[in-house]
Parts: C-alpha cells; structure tokens; sequence
C-alpha cells in the first residue's frame, strides 16, 4: 500500500468510527498536533503515543458531530502525505456549526503514521465550540497581553 492509500484508509476508517484501525495504522511513538489551541478546544494541542491519541479521538467525538468530512486533495512526496479538505459540523455542547478549511500532514515510515498535525480554521472552530464570538469571553486573568492562538 502507497502513503496515499494508507492516508486514505485512515480516513475511511475515521468515518466509519474505527478508531483502533487508524491506531494500528500509527506507529505507537506517534506525535499528534493540533493547532487548535487545547485551552479553547479539548481536542487541540500536542499528544504523544497511541493512549493520547486515542483520548483525541474521543474528545472529538464527545464534542462534534461531524456532518461532512472530505479530503479533497493529497499531496505525496517520499515519506509524507498532506491532504488538504473540508468539514462541516455542529458542536454538541453549543450547537454552534462550523464549516472548516483544514490542512493535515501526515509524516510516515515504515508503513506507519509516526506524525500527524492538523491546521484547522481555529476561528471558525472555537466561534462554534463556544457558540458565540471568540472574543467575547475574555482571556484568563494575568494574560490581558498573552498572545492568542487563533
């Protein structure tokens, strides 16, 4: 199997909610990135190995509901598949609906996924998680000049 398929399987096993297909399809020292920014959404940030990943995958599916996933377009070279797609969706805890750009680059070898980062449209994405404008909740108390991650 090419990286393209291999990116391709992961991708149908995601839709299909089999989470342990796409683990097996990851090398168990992966890194997994998100540049979503884990203090406005659970599931962003970085993770490391198959238990974190595995706690990815359910923080997603505890907070949306995907209602189209497609990758668009792949982009192979010799040990890296980047997909760029679209999604769109509804968060569970707000109702908010997000209709996403993203952009995921897969790192392989030996057959196996050993880094993966995810960029995402964080604005559109956090705007709907929290069901209203992203600016209108503040920033933590002493980060009135932190920098902010979307």
């Amino acid at each position: 199997m090419n990286h393209v398929e291999l990116v391709k399987s992961l991708y149908a096993a995601f839709l299909k909610g089999d989470i342990d297909k796409i683990l097996a399809g990851a090398d168990p020292n992966i890194e997994w990135a998100s540049n979503a920014d884990p203090a406005l959404l659970p599931w962003g940030g970085d993770r490391k190995g198959l238990r974190e990943i595995r706690a990815y995958f359910s923080q997603l599916a505890e907070n949306v509901e995907i209602e189209s996933f497609t990758p668009r377009d792949f982009y192979a070279g010799i040990n890296f598949v980047v997909v760029l797609g679209h999604s769109t969706g509804r968060m569970k805890r707000s109702g908010g609906r997000f209709d996403d750009e993203w952009a995921h680059f897969f790192r392989i070898t030996g057959g196996k996924v050993v880094s993966f980062r995810e960029y995402l449209d964080t604005h559109a994405i956090v705007q709907a998680y929290i069901g209203g404008d992203i600016h209108a909740i503040g920033l933590p108390s002493g980060a009135e000049g932190a920098e902010r991650h979307h």
